[in-house]
């Protein structure tokens, strides 16, 4: 499921892409469908994740 949501994520805000990465990180998800979100972000951007920016890895994809 996961990796269909990785699959339009292209169609999403790049916040929801970078919340998505967070997410995929935080559940073990593989190096290679990470990197496809991360290739989807301006590496200069940063992002306001809300709640969300308790996640773990939540500074390395750009979170606020």
């Amino acid at each position: 499921m996961f990796e269909r949501l990785v699959a339009i994520a292209h169609t999403e805000p790049p916040r929801v892409r970078a919340m998505l990465g967070a997410l995929g990180q935080e559940l073990g998800y593989s190096v290679e469908l990470l990197q496809r979100l991360r290739g989807l972000l301006n590496p200069y951007s940063r992002f306001d994740f809300g709640k969300l920016s308790t996640l773990r890895y939540a500074r390395e994809w750009q979170s606020k």
